[in-house]
């Protein structure tokens, strides 16, 4: 049986996350701060990094694809370049171990796999023992299966996101866009460009561009980590959740046309 799906209104409210980072309490505070389920003018724009950093990376995706399956039209999630590098991890070659390395103690493998699932990939059956057995590709190797295994419609779920949200006043995305390009920018910006500009875009532009990826106490001059606003057409939202374990909620009221923000963790 498939839960009934309210009758959605016109949108009064668009709040944007980012760079959540596997930290699920954090977003589960922000999403209580959104309240989807009570206001019905509400939809949410995810900009993505949802993995890596943090305990929870795989609880993380699944806290996030099951909202937008119990609000169907009102959220939407976009790829950042985290992501995209596990994503990019799974689908190279077994010798190429970089992704892995970077994975401090297994922390994001760890989130996908269970003890017992995580020991066989590494070559032995103690759930207690953390040394691999196995050369470095053939570790590689079974650990890109065991996570395959196990989650492939959440994977796939993954790799389908879009990695850039337009409405009307805003272009939601994860890094930015080639704002040289002007009005040819959807055209002109390379799927890279999406996940990783860097630096930060200041200025004016066609749109407001709302993104995450840089932390926004690189941008602010006293170091704080609240929501960044360049003064013109640029805001920024990634509070480093890692750091401070809170993330920023950034809310753009439709009729009004006024933005405003909170944090939550």
């Amino acid at each position: 049986m498939t839960d009934p799906v309210a009758p959605i209104g016109p949108t009064a409210r668009i709040y944007a996350i980012s760079d959540v980072h596997g930290h699920l309490a954090p977003l589960q505070a922000a999403l209580d701060l959104v309240d989807l389920d009570g206001d019905p003018g509400a939809e949410l724009v995810l900009l993505g990094d949802y993995v890596d950093r943090g305990p929870d990376s795989c609880a993380v995706l699944e806290e996030i694809r099951e909202t937008q399956r119990r609000h169907p039209g009102r959220v939407t999630a976009l790829l950042g370049n985290h992501d995209d590098w596990l994503l990019g991890w799974l689908d190279g070659e077994d010798h190429d171990l970089d992704w892995l390395m970077g994975d401090a103690d297994l922390m994001t493998v760890r989130s996908f796999l269970s003890p017992l699932e995580l020991a066989r990939a590494l070559g032995h059956e103690d759930p207690g023992s953390d040394a691999s057995r196995l050369d470095g590709p053939t570790m590689n190797r079974n650990l890109k299966r065991a996570l395959l295994s196990r989650h492939r419609p959440l994977l796939a779920w993954l790799r389908a996101l879009p990695r850039v949200h337009e409405t009307e006043q805003q272009i939601f995305v994860h890094a930015g866009v080639d704002e040289e390009a002007g009005e040819l920018w959807r055209a002109a910006t390379p799927d890279h460009v999406l996940t990783e500009k860097f630096p930060a875009s200041t200025g004016p532009f066609l749109k407001d561009v709302v993104a995450g990826h840089v932390r926004t106490h690189q941008l602010h001059p006293d170091g704080s980590h609240g929501v960044f606003h360049d003064g013109a057409s640029h805001w920024y939202i990634d509070g480093a959740v890692e750091v401070t374990g809170r993330l920023n909620v950034l809310c753009y009221d439709v009729a009004e046309g006024t933005y405003s923000s909170s944090t939550a963790g």
